[in-house]
Order: C-alpha cells, then structure tokens, then sequence
C-alpha cells in the first residue's frame, strides 16, 4: 500500500465545504482590459496570433496557481467574452487550454475538444455521461487511463432550459470525511482497484488499469473516480468486490451526496471553467433541455496535460 495521508487537513484551499460559494473572489476571475485588449486587436487572426498574448498568459499562469495550491478550480466570467462572437469565444478558450499544457487526444476520433450535450443516450443504457442528461455520477475525468489528465476544461456555449448545475468536491474534503468516519475503509481506497478501459486496449493488453482511488505522494493528495468504471472492471477480470471494497465504495458515494462539502455552480453562455483534475470531484444535476437542438445545453470540453508539474 502507498503512503497514506494520516490526518485532517484543514487548509481552507485544499479541504473546502459549501461555504466557498460565499468567497467568490476565491475561484472567481476576470481578464483585465489588457488583455481583452489583445483579443480584440488579435481577433481577425486569433489562433495564428496565440503567441502574442502577452497580458493574457501572464494572467492565466497566475490563475494556474489557483488550480494548484488554490481552491483547486477557477471560472473565467463570461462578461470578459461580451465583445467576442461564439467563434472567438472558442478560439480563446481553445488558447487558454494550450496556455495551461498540452492537449490530450480524448477518444477514437482523435478529438482535443469534445463536445458535451444531450443526444438522448442514458447511462443506464450504455451512454457516456456528456452525451446524456442524467446527473449525479461525482467523478474525476478518465480514471480508466494510467497517467490521467492534469486539467479538465469547459466552455458553456449554452446552459440547459432548466437544471444542469455544476458541482464541486474537494478530494481532501471527502477524505477527511471519511478520516473521521472509519478509517479501515479509507486506507482501502489506497489500495487497487480495476477501472474498466471502455473497450480502448490494445491486444494482448489489459482491459483494466489496476491502480488506488486514493494516492499520496510527494505531499499532495491525489483521486481517480468513477465507481461505474470501477463495478465493470472487477466484472471484466471476474473479481468480484469484496465485502471491504463494496463498503470502502458506499462509504465515499454517501459522503459526495454531502450537500454541506459541494460547491454548486450555475455555468452561463460564454463561462469557461479550469479544474485540477487530480483533486476536484465533479458532476452536475440533471437537467431539462429545448427541443430546439439550437438552443439545447452545449458546452466544450479539453483534457490538459500541464507539462510543469512532476509525476
């Protein structure tokens, strides 16, 4: 077993509760009219100009603080876009991402950017949660990979009719809570667990990356989850959880179902939000959506690689 985190932390940007929504400035950002400045005098050559972007990538590498010894997660407001049409707004949140690492390739299809709406597919059925419109599912993104990715990024291209909040967990917060609940069942999430790869193996290759929910190393807390992916991964290697492991795993779902440790968040057109995807829970309600596929929730999403922080 690796080394375990054997305390309560009580550092308020590691290990925050629902009160956070009260901070705004905390997570909360805006660009300065410099950089938005940039932008706008960029904006006919946007991408082909990314290197210029003096004011803004000084700003986003002092936002990438917050995403490492911060809350964790930031969300560029999207009064910063009100002079960029949804184009632009794609083609600067497409320059942040790059800002902040190297973006992953995330499926098949080789895409960088994914597009998250409703397709009428149920998790129940078989869909991935971006194309569906259930809620729930608190989880880090591509647990089922060895070296996950560092960074997940949205853009809110359009909000849902009704629903679809944002939610955010601290991984020291759910860890203390289980700390102080039963610490057997804790040092259980540091130990393996199979996550089912979603058929994306090569041959002769395990369809399972066999690794710990929870890690601690080199000071810092770490988290891979999605119980899903976990469940079908003991069926894929016929190793049925055991008594132990079944609690371990009921015991950190109740605890993320803790409105008290969430942070909600009502994303608007034009919102971009950065989150470290190592120490962040995420998930959202579910939601009711237009008939109209124009007016249906649409956001963009990009898996970062942050070529600066050690394994």
């Amino acid at each position: 077993m690796s080394q375990i985190l054997d305390k309560i932390v009580f550092d308020e940007n590691l290990a925050w509760d629902n009160k956070l929504q009260n901070k705004i400035d905390k997570f909360s950002v805006t660009l300065s009219k410099d950089a938005i400045s940039e932008l706008l005098e960029n904006r006919n050559n946007l991408q082909e100009n990314s290197n210029n972007f003096t004011h803004l990538r000084h700003e986003i590498e002092e936002f990438r603080k917050i995403l490492i010894d911060g809350c964790g997660f930031f969300i560029i407001q999207n009064s910063c876009f009100n002079d960029f049409s949804d184009n632009e707004k794609k083609t600067i949140f497409s320059i942040i991402s790059e800002i902040l690492g190297t973006l992953y390739i995330q499926n098949i299809k080789n895409e960088k950017f994914v597009i998250i709406t409703d397709e009428g597919k149920s998790m129940k059925t078989g869909g991935r949660y971006h194309q569906t419109r259930d809620g729930g599912s608190y989880h880090t993104d591509s647990p089922q990979w060895l070296s996950t990715p560092d960074y997940i990024a949205l853009l809110c291209v359009r909000p849902a009719k009704i629903g679809g909040t944002s939610k955010f967990l601290s991984a020291y917060s759910i860890h203390n809570k289980l700390y102080q609940n039963n610490k057997t069942l804790l040092e259980e999430l540091y130990r393996n667990f199979h996550f089912d790869k979603r058929g994306e193996f090569k041959e002769n290759e395990s369809p399972t990356v066999f690794k710990p929910i929870f890690e601690y190393k080199q000071n810092r807390l770490t988290l891979r989850y999605l119980r899903d992916y976990i469940d079908k991964g003991h069926q894929i290697q016929n190793q049925p959880l055991s008594k132990i492991q079944n609690d371990s795993l009921d015991c950190f779902d109740k605890i993320t179902k803790d409105e008290s440790i969430a942070v909600d968040y009502d994303l608007q057109s034009g919102d971009m939000v950065f989150f470290n995807n190592h120490r962040v829970l995420h998930g959202r309600t579910s939601f009711e959506d237009y008939d109209d596929p124009k007016l249906k929730r649409y956001l963009i999403r990009t898996w970062i690689k942050d070529n600066n922080l050690t394994s």
